[in-house]
């Protein structure tokens, strides 16, 4: 009976990060903002920020 061991390397770079934190942090941090003033409403304002946030990073998937 052989074992198929495999090992995988996942590389995260800082270039990663960076588009993590700015994407995901200080952009998903605006839109609930800006949604939050819009909808007077957390869970709409959540949907909303999340809605963006999505909509952006495949923008940006289809833009480069």
């Amino acid at each position: 009976m052989t074992h198929n061991q495999e090992f995988t390397v996942y590389l995260i770079t800082k270039r990663d990060i960076l588009r993590f934190c700015v994407i995901e942090i200080v952009i998903g941090s605006i839109t609930y903002s800006l949604a939050l003033k819009l909808f007077h409403n957390t869970i709409l304002a959540g949907a909303g920020g999340w809605a963006c946030t999505e909509g952006l990073k495949r923008l940006v998937k289809l833009g480069g």
